[in-house]
């Protein structure tokens, strides 16, 4: 079994519920709050680590971000 070598590009695991802000030109163009269901290693050089999210309207929806993307917030359950 490998070890994993990559340092951690977010600050949430699989499983969390996250508060994704997504901006464009300083704008917030995209807001939402979902459960990340992947991290994906880089598939080669100079890729990045991706976070997959299934979107709130539809099982076929879903999303994936990298980390210089968006900013990422861990929502806490009460």
């Amino acid at each position: 079994m490998s070890e994993n070598t990559y340092e951690p590009d977010f600050d949430f695991e699989e499983g969390d519920t996250v508060l994704v802000r997504v901006r464009e030109n300083g704008s917030i163009v995209v807001k939402f709050e979902a459960t990340c269901t992947d991290i994906s290693d880089p598939s080669g050089i100079g890729t990045s680590r991706k976070a997959r999210f299934e979107m709130p309207f539809g099982v076929m929806n879903s999303v994936t971000i990298c980390p210089y993307e968006a900013e990422f917030e861990v929502v806490e359950d009460d």
